[in-house]
């Protein structure tokens, strides 16, 4: 069995910089989707700002035009009544307009200023947001190239590892223990062993019983921690 033990630690050196190396290669694409995503929805955002604008701008104008108008009618309700022709019915009629005309006149053009005012502060915001944006297009292309070379020496550094894995004989190995050996490595991220010290797990430090250390030093099985499942090795 510490035959058994030894190949498995020397499975276990290796295997544990291939996990490294597929975690950082998981790791990476999912870093760059989420700055992806994040570049994307500022501009989604800066898109929503500047339709913004141009709605207020837009009805700001349109308020203009219905004012114009207004001014118009008023101008010539103010002709007609200074006419001598108008009889008094008239006359009383064209004031009534003409005041409310008047105010009308005055809560548009309030409107519209408020309008112009809040278009004024949005195209600030817009300026400041395309300032921001721009760097942060500069900084996501840095990041996406650092990535990809990341990820091609992770690529590099994971043919080597495999490599020297495949020099790493399993044989005399049972199946049964290698199967174990491979399903603590995934389970526990890369470290299916921990060293027996001092009656401690080195991997999830709990103290172990006494019977356990026991049945390892016989070298007969191999022992398992009641906590975290790894295979125990001792010097």
């Amino acid at each position: 069995m510490q035959d058994t033990l030894q190949a498995l630690q020397g499975l276990q050196q290796i295997d544990r910089h291939i996990f490294t190396v597929q975690a950082e290669q998981r790791r990476l694409p999912e870093e760059l989707a989420q700055r992806t995503a994040e570049v994307q929805a500022k501009e989604t955002k800066l898109g929503e700002m500047r339709i913004r604008v141009r709605q207020v701008l837009s009805e700001a104008k349109e308020i203009e035009y219905l004012t114009v108008g207004m001014r118009q009618r008023y101008r010539k309700l103010d002709s007609e009544s200074n006419q001598g022709k108008v009889d008094a019915a008239l006359l009383m009629s064209y004031q009534h307009e003409m005041r409310k005309l008047k105010r009308n006149i005055s809560q548009a053009e309030e409107e519209a200023l408020q309008k112009l005012e809040v278009g004024d502060v949005e195209a600030a915001s817009i300026t400041a947001a395309e300032s921001q944006l721009e760097e942060d297009k500069t900084l996501f292309a840095e990041f996406e190239a650092n990535v990809v070379k990341e990820l091609s020496e992770a690529e590099a550094r994971f043919a080597e590892l495999q490599g020297q894995r495949d020099k790493v004989s399993a044989d005399g190995i049972e199946a049964e223990h290698l199967e174990l050996y491979r399903r603590l490595l995934e389970i526990r991220e890369g470290e299916a062993l921990a060293e027996l010290l001092d009656g401690h797990c080195q991997a999830c430090f709990v103290q172990i019983p006494k019977n356990i250390g026991v049945r390892l030093a016989r070298g007969t099985e191999l022992v398992q921690c009641p906590s975290c499942d790894r295979i125990f090795y001792q010097y």
